[in-house]
């Protein structure tokens, strides 16, 4: 686990980071005394914990990294009396953000094929019988509706033990379940990697895929470092195959990276948005780390977003404006990286489902993603093939272009 142009001792050191934000766009606030501690043993475990003002929890990472996180609350003096100590690595404020997402088009009655499926070659994998049925796909986001046509039968079955988690709580009508999404971003990304092909609303990347709700972001988009880094923790242990953050933050985030290692040694592949800073050297965290697979964000014209965050961290493009899902109460297009991250989320599902192991399913959609002329700091290895990363062809459709359901129609 390294990060770019820093020691190990220098990046985890650093205080201030892991802010949490929905790729489709936020705005920071602070609780300035609930951190996040790096240890390295078990007798750091204890001095963080007997000291924090607030019940704290743990991180337990030891089966795959050397780390273990906790998160508590802790005054100005204990925060420096820990760092101090050899075994804690890093003491990193547990930031919340605010996020907002983008709408961007109103609907149609009809069904739609979203142009981002079908032009990643989705559509032709879904003709010949590739859906990728037995994949467990774990979503790290604001939740997943219970109850949407497009995604039930998806839905890993709520009373098996762990299948979803909230480490928020969901608040309004549509709290079905404690981990039901109350913003719409969370259904969003998961119909995109995996909605159903039922023959009406829309259809995902993976339509036979199992979805996990991980709910880490509450109805505002407050988001948590440490629920993020807890959510993939849990992926892991359940030995599912592909997690999806579509969120990210412009500061170093070692909690994350070392979640992110975590996930990898134990055969999980992680997503991440690159994030909507529109800037060069702009990719955030923690799409920047190796750990991760980074994602901009295409247009239907295949050139880079004008939002999207573009750098050396951009390991792949995807289509990521105006791209239709599903959101609880219906269908909504929306635009970001958040958006792009669940094209490839869902074709690293059909790749494993296809018999390639996770630790390489990653450098199959690299090695066979369609350069469309971008820079590789804006596409990175290409735009997303997954019907090339099976051996088919295809022609390269858009679709029902930028159209989407009525809202409400679900």
């Amino acid at each position: 686990m390294t990060d770019q142009g820093w020691s190990r001792r220098d990046l985890l050191r650093s205080a201030g980071t892991g802010a949490l934000a929905l790729a489709a766009g936020s705005v920071v606030y602070e609780r300035m005394s609930q951190y996040v501690v790096g240890v390295r043993s078990d007798d750091g475990v204890s001095a963080a914990v007997s000291v924090s003002d607030t019940p704290s929890f743990r991180i337990d990472l030891t089966d795959h990294t050397p780390w273990q996180l906790v998160r508590g609350t802790f005054s100005e003096a204990r925060t420096e009396a820990l760092r101090s100590r050899d075994d804690v690595a890093f003491v990193q404020r547990d930031h919340w953000l605010e996020t907002v997402d983008t709408p961007t088009s109103d609907g149609d009655p009809e069904r739609t094929v979203p142009w981002g499926v079908d032009r990643v070659g989705a559509t032709r994998l879904h003709e010949v019988g590739k859906t990728a049925a037995g994949v467990d796909i774990g979503i790290v986001d604001t939740g997943i509706s219970a109850t949407h046509p497009d995604l039930a039968d998806n839905l890993a079955p709520p009373s098996d033990a762990g299948a979803h988690e909230a480490w928020v709580d969901c608040q309004g009508d549509e709290c079905t379940q404690s981990w039901s999404d109350d913003a719409g971003h969370g259904t969003h990304v998961a119909g995109t990697a995996a909605a159903a092909d039922g023959g009406s609303g829309t259809v995902g990347v993976a339509p036979d895929a199992t979805l996990h709700a991980l709910k880490v972001c509450g109805g505002s988009g407050g988001c948590r470092t440490s629920a993020a880094a807890k959510a993939i923790e849990h992926a892991a242990d359940n030995d599912w195959d592909v997690v999806n953050l579509s969120l990210g933050t412009p500061r170093r985030s070692p909690a994350l990276q070392a979640a992110g290692e975590y996930a990898l040694e134990a055969g999980v592949v992680p997503v991440a948005a690159a994030g909507n800073r529109g800037r060069p050297d702009s990719v955030g965290y923690p799409a920047a780390y190796d750990e991760f697979v980074g994602v901009s964000a295409t247009t239907i014209d295949d050139e880079l977003a004008g939002f999207s965050s573009r750098g050396d961290g951009v390991d792949i493009a995807a289509p990521g404006e105006d791209v239709c899902a599903p959101v609880p109460d219906g269908y909504e297009s929306l635009s970001g990286t958040s958006m792009a991250a669940p094209h490839v989320t869902g074709a690293l599902a059909q790749v494993i489902a296809d018999g390639v192991e996770p630790s390489v399913a990653a450098d199959r959609l690299r090695e066979t993603a369609e350069d469309v002329g971008l820079p590789a700091t804006q596409q990175g290895a290409g735009l997303l093939d997954v019907a090339a990363a099976l051996g088919y062809e295809h022609d390269g459709g858009t679709g029902d272009g930028v159209s989407c359901p009525a809202p409400g129609s679900a």
